[in-house]
């Protein structure tokens, strides 16, 4: 095979993987969603039971519910009070008041 045509190939080939890396660099600074990093924070305090007692589909959406002020920690009902402290103390918020459920 002719060396001239290898190269091109190379060439070739390597101008469209730099082409497409710099596309996809690109789409991802311009469409990248901020993402506020205390969910994950308040997700990894949270039990992990994902068991939508609270009222919501799992774990992470309580935790973004806690950060918007939706719920309070004492939402979590596998959580006792000592986690439910700790939580509220992340937050710099009260609590709440739990009420029971049968």
């Amino acid at each position: 095979m002719d060396p001239a045509a290898i190269l091109g190939s190379v060439a070739i080939l390597g101008g469209v993987g730099l082409l497409f890396g710099a596309l996809i660099a690109g789409a991802n600074k311009k469409l990248r969603v901020w993402e506020d990093p205390r969910i994950d924070e308040v997700e990894n305090l949270l039990p992990g039971t994902n068991c939508g007692a609270c009222g919501t589909p799992g774990c992470r959406p309580f935790a973004e519910s806690l950060l918007d002020g939706a719920n309070e920690p004492v939402g979590c009902t596998v959580m006792g009070p000592d986690e439910t402290d700790i939580v509220a103390d992340y937050l710099g918020v009260d609590a709440g008041t739990a009420v029971k459920r049968v």
